[in-house]
């Protein structure tokens, strides 16, 4: 499966609205919704530690202008104006009660508030690519084996098998298919050649699955993945009915 690009994920955590592209592909993959709530929980951090009405320094655009490459006419500090100190304050008194506040003010919140929201969604685009690239850097699953799935008699499936070994040692069956049909639910199997024992990794939701392999367990004396179409009968046992089948070659 494809997953989405690490900046569409941050633009979504920002609370761009997903495309129907995208929103089809979020209601199958756990894992872009996981690293979209990841993301969420930095935006949130970050705009909760800058009270409202308040201006960054001058610093914070700075950065955010080398880091994008904007252009040379953009250097300036949209917000520097705001970064005189109060004369007040300056003097070491304590400004006087609230007052009203003038429309030119209120302006100048106003225009802070979507510096900041921009600044946060420049942190956060960055924050993604970094991410990606400390992902591409972290140790990556070695695969052993991988198969094409082919769809047995009265199905028309598509679909791939691969065996992970991850970076803790414990291996992992990777299944993909091209639909999620079943009259029941679909649940995947580790079969021996001779089709007389099977081992049963667990259900398969929607079209992709990602299934513990049991320790121990010789690959080579189970090496057909078989994917079986289970009714709710309660019964444990392969019902008979298969979807998709491939044999690995280890």
């Amino acid at each position: 499966m494809q997953h989405l690009h690490d900046d569409a994920l941050a633009l979504l955590a920002l609370g761009e609205e997903p495309s129907a592209e995208e929103s089809a592909h979020l209601e199958q993959c756990e894992q872009c919704r996981t690293e979209i709530s990841a993301y969420g929980r930095v935006v949130r951090a970050g705009r909760s530690t800058v009270p409202d009405g308040s201006v960054p320094p001058t610093a914070v655009w700075a950065g955010i202008h080398e880091a994008l490459g904007l252009d040379p006419s953009l250097r300036r500090d949209p917000l520097e104006d705001q970064q005189e100190q109060d004369p007040a304050e300056a003097a070491g008194r304590s400004p006087g009660p609230a007052g009203p506040v003038s429309l030119a003010e209120e302006r100048r919140r106003r225009r802070g508030t979507k510096w900041l929201a921009a600044a946060a969604a420049a942190a956060v685009v960055a924050g993604a690519a970094t991410w990606g690239v400390v992902r591409g850097l972290a140790p990556q699953p070695e695969v052993i084996a991988s198969v094409p799935l082919e769809p047995l008699p009265s199905y028309s499936d598509e679909g791939t098998a691969t065996v992970d070994l991850l970076p803790d040692g414990e291996r992992e069956l990777v299944i993909t298919s091209s639909s999620s049909d079943a009259d029941g639910y679909r649940e995947v199997w580790l079969i021996s050649p001779d089709i007389t024992s099977m081992v049963s990794l667990g259900e398969m939701e929607g079209t992709e699955a990602r299934l513990k392999i049991p320790e121990g367990l010789d690959l080579s004396a189970y090496p057909i993945v078989d994917i079986s179409d289970e009714p709710f009968d309660g019964n444990p046992e392969h019902s008979g009915k298969s979807i998709l089948r491939g044999q690995l070659e280890l």
